[in-house]
């Protein structure tokens, strides 16, 4: 990954993080880390642990942010959280997956777009 784009999905992280704090929603985790990959954002919102998935565009040339989200994605966002839930959460919690997709065209405005229950397991 070059740093240009590193550089690009950290400000959108940032972003996304000072969006959910708005909402009210608490940040457990930033970029958590296991045998099945990365998450981007954990988050708790009520009794919900929410996994979150950032994606940043500077531009439209591949489509939309949230249209990377794909179902490989989807599937290793899964299984994250099963190793997720097995280490810290307690078995009440409920799953949510969302996606926050970012179009930050000048590195001064941002256009976010929050998609709650954006898929579930299997979808």
């Amino acid at each position: 990954m070059t740093e240009r784009r590193q550089r690009l999905g950290k400000q959108g992280e940032d972003i996304a993080c000072a969006h959910l704090q708005r909402e009210g929603i608490n940040i457990i985790e930033r970029n958590w880390r296991c045998a099945a990959g990365e998450v981007d954002i954990i988050a708790r919102e009520g009794d919900d642990i929410v996994f979150i998935e950032v994606k940043t565009r500077s531009n439209l040339d591949r489509g939309l942010p949230e249209d990377a989200v794909t179902a490989t994605k989807r599937n290793r966002y899964e299984r994250i959280a099963m190793y997720y839930l097995s280490e810290k959460s307690p078995p009440t919690s409920r799953l949510r997956f969302d996606v926050i997709a970012i179009l930050s065209a000048n590195g001064q405005q941002a256009l976010l777009r929050h998609h709650r229950d954006a898929f579930g397991f299997g979808g």
